[in-house]
Protein backbone atom coordinates (compact mmCIF):
# COMPACT_ATOMS: atom_id res chain seq x y z
CA UNK A 1 0.00 0.00 0.00
CA UNK A 2 1.18 3.28 -0.72
CA UNK A 3 1.61 6.79 1.53
CA UNK A 4 -2.02 8.38 0.02
CA UNK A 5 -3.54 4.87 0.33
CA UNK A 6 -2.25 4.59 3.79
CA UNK A 7 -3.63 8.06 4.98
CA UNK A 8 -7.19 7.23 3.26
CA UNK A 9 -7.60 4.30 5.56
CA UNK A 10 -6.18 6.46 8.67
CA UNK A 11 -8.37 9.24 7.86
CA UNK A 12 -11.37 6.79 8.02
CA UNK A 13 -10.17 5.18 11.30
CA UNK A 14 -10.20 8.88 12.65
CA UNK A 15 -13.45 8.96 12.01
CA UNK A 16 -15.13 6.37 13.65
CA UNK A 17 -13.37 7.30 16.66
CA UNK A 18 -14.92 10.80 15.98
CA UNK A 19 -11.65 12.89 17.74
CA UNK A 20 -11.92 16.36 15.36
CA UNK A 21 -8.45 17.67 16.18
CA UNK A 22 -6.70 13.94 15.48
CA UNK A 23 -8.99 14.33 11.94
CA UNK A 24 -7.83 17.24 10.99
CA UNK A 25 -3.89 16.18 11.65
CA UNK A 26 -4.59 13.64 9.78
CA UNK A 27 -6.03 15.35 6.86
CA UNK A 28 -3.08 17.62 6.65
CA UNK A 29 -0.48 15.14 6.86
CA UNK A 30 -2.70 13.81 3.68
CA UNK A 31 -2.28 17.17 1.84
CA UNK A 32 1.74 17.15 3.08
CA UNK A 33 1.74 13.67 1.52
CA UNK A 34 0.07 14.36 -1.81
CA UNK A 35 1.96 17.69 -2.69
CA UNK A 36 4.80 15.29 -1.40
CA UNK A 37 3.76 12.84 -4.38
CA UNK A 38 3.58 15.74 -6.53
CA UNK A 39 7.01 17.47 -6.23
CA UNK A 40 8.06 13.49 -6.33
CA UNK A 41 6.77 13.47 -9.87
CA UNK A 42 7.62 16.64 -11.03
CA UNK A 43 11.39 15.93 -10.12
CA UNK A 44 11.26 12.55 -11.92
CA UNK A 45 10.11 13.96 -15.21
CA UNK A 46 12.60 16.95 -14.80
CA UNK A 47 15.82 14.07 -14.15
CA UNK A 48 14.45 11.62 -17.24
CA UNK A 49 14.37 15.44 -19.37
CA UNK A 50 17.91 15.85 -18.11
CA UNK A 51 18.84 12.48 -19.15
CA UNK A 52 17.78 13.12 -22.61
CA UNK A 53 19.31 16.44 -22.87
CA UNK A 54 22.69 14.67 -21.76
CA UNK A 55 22.28 11.76 -24.42
CA UNK A 56 21.78 14.41 -27.09
CA UNK A 57 24.81 16.26 -25.85
CA UNK A 58 26.81 13.46 -26.87
CA UNK A 59 25.66 13.38 -30.37
CA UNK A 60 25.96 16.94 -30.90
CA UNK A 61 28.81 18.89 -32.76
CA UNK A 62 28.94 22.33 -33.40
CA UNK A 63 29.65 23.23 -36.95
CA UNK A 64 29.78 26.92 -38.58
CA UNK A 65 27.96 28.48 -35.31
CA UNK A 66 24.84 25.69 -35.09
CA UNK A 67 25.09 22.44 -33.67
CA UNK A 68 24.37 19.18 -35.39
CA UNK A 69 22.96 15.86 -34.19
CA UNK A 70 25.42 12.91 -35.45
CA UNK A 71 25.12 9.45 -35.22
CA UNK A 72 27.51 6.89 -33.93
CA UNK A 73 29.70 7.38 -37.19
CA UNK A 74 29.46 11.46 -36.30
CA UNK A 75 27.52 11.25 -39.49
CA UNK A 76 25.13 14.56 -39.47
CA UNK A 77 21.59 13.56 -39.52
CA UNK A 78 19.81 16.23 -38.47
CA UNK A 79 20.05 19.83 -37.76
CA UNK A 80 21.14 22.72 -37.82
CA UNK A 81 20.10 23.83 -34.02
CA UNK A 82 20.71 27.07 -32.20
CA UNK A 83 23.30 26.88 -29.99
CA UNK A 84 22.37 29.27 -27.19
CA UNK A 85 18.94 27.71 -27.16
CA UNK A 86 20.23 24.12 -26.75
CA UNK A 87 23.29 25.72 -23.74
CA UNK A 88 20.69 27.68 -21.62
CA UNK A 89 17.45 26.14 -21.67
CA UNK A 90 18.42 22.77 -22.93
CA UNK A 91 15.75 23.56 -26.30
CA UNK A 92 16.42 22.17 -29.59
CA UNK A 93 15.15 25.05 -31.82
CA UNK A 94 15.81 24.63 -35.25
CA UNK A 95 17.55 27.60 -37.26
CA UNK A 96 15.87 29.13 -40.07
CA UNK A 97 17.50 30.71 -43.46
CA UNK A 98 16.10 34.90 -43.37
CA UNK A 99 15.63 36.20 -46.82
CA UNK A 100 19.06 38.40 -46.54
CA UNK A 101 21.64 35.76 -47.31
CA UNK A 102 23.82 34.37 -45.28
CA UNK A 103 21.54 35.26 -42.09
CA UNK A 104 20.00 32.80 -40.35
CA UNK A 105 18.01 33.13 -37.26
CA UNK A 106 16.64 31.10 -33.96
CA UNK A 107 12.89 31.99 -34.11
CA UNK A 108 12.74 31.03 -30.63
CA UNK A 109 15.38 33.55 -29.05
CA UNK A 110 16.03 35.76 -32.42
CA UNK A 111 19.71 35.21 -32.63
CA UNK A 112 20.96 36.48 -35.71
CA UNK A 113 24.33 35.44 -37.58
CA UNK A 114 25.80 34.90 -40.73
CA UNK A 115 26.78 31.93 -41.83
CA UNK A 116 27.06 30.87 -45.47
CA UNK A 117 27.25 27.37 -44.68
CA UNK A 118 24.37 26.73 -42.62
CA UNK A 119 22.33 29.20 -44.86
CA UNK A 120 23.26 27.36 -47.60
CA UNK A 121 22.40 24.33 -46.09
CA UNK A 122 19.24 25.62 -45.10
CA UNK A 123 18.65 26.87 -48.44
CA UNK A 124 20.18 25.38 -50.84
CA UNK A 125 17.68 26.70 -53.72
CA UNK A 126 20.13 30.36 -53.19
CA UNK A 127 23.13 28.19 -54.27
CA UNK A 128 21.64 26.25 -56.81
CA UNK A 129 19.89 29.55 -58.43
CA UNK A 130 23.57 31.52 -58.18
CA UNK A 131 25.36 28.11 -60.36
CA UNK A 132 22.77 28.77 -62.78
CA UNK A 133 23.30 32.29 -62.86
CA UNK A 134 26.78 32.10 -62.94
CA UNK A 135 26.87 29.50 -65.78
CA UNK A 136 24.49 31.29 -67.85
CA UNK A 137 26.82 34.29 -67.28
CA UNK A 138 30.01 32.39 -68.91
CA UNK A 139 27.81 30.51 -71.45
CA UNK A 140 26.97 34.48 -72.11
CA UNK A 141 30.75 35.52 -72.18
CA UNK A 142 31.67 33.19 -74.28
CA UNK A 143 29.35 33.60 -77.32
CA UNK A 144 29.99 37.12 -77.15
CA UNK A 145 33.08 38.61 -79.80
CA UNK A 146 36.16 39.61 -77.82
CA UNK A 147 36.56 43.22 -78.61
CA UNK A 148 40.04 45.16 -78.03
CA UNK A 149 39.98 47.68 -75.27
CA UNK A 150 39.31 50.62 -77.58
CA UNK A 151 36.09 48.97 -78.76
CA UNK A 152 37.26 47.14 -81.95
CA UNK A 153 36.57 43.45 -82.62
CA UNK A 154 39.86 40.88 -82.14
Amino acid sequence: MGIIENAKEAVKLVQQIDNIELYRKILDLQAEALELTEQLKQKDEMISRLKGVLDLKGKLICKDSAYYITDENEKIIDGPFCTKCFDVDHLKCRLVATDKEPIVICPNCKVQFASKPTFNLLRPDVEKNRKKLMEATLNQNQRRPRTDYLGGRR
